[in-house]
């Protein structure tokens, strides 16, 4: 994991993402949903959808089988439905 880099992005419906760190399978994530949730510290981890969807950053559907990540933790939080595209993740320059 890159424990140097964060990177702030617009999430849909107001969601405030940022990426704390990364490596090709996971992710710490701070979510901030008003009013719903907050999540300072969220491991997300890649795997292949197992429904459509549509990326929480970029807006783009996601088809069953693409490569995204996803919330990890257990019990499963308010946002396990959420998505982000792996490509999208792997087109973005964080800052070291």
């Amino acid at each position: 994991m890159n424990a140097n880099a964060s990177l702030p992005l617009n999430g849909t419906d107001g969601v405030r993402i940022e990426i704390l760190e990364r490596s090709d399978t996971a992710l710490v994530i701070r979510w901030v949903e008003p009013g719903r949730c907050h999540y300072g510290e969220q491991r997300w981890r890649r795997r292949s959808a197992h429904k459509s969807g549509t990326c929480a950053v970029s807006r783009q559907k996601i088809r069953r089988g693409d490569a995204v990540f996803k919330p990890a933790e257990r019990p499963a939080p308010s946002n396990a439905t959420a998505m982000i595209s792996a490509e999208i993740i792997n087109n973005l320059a964080l800052d070291t």
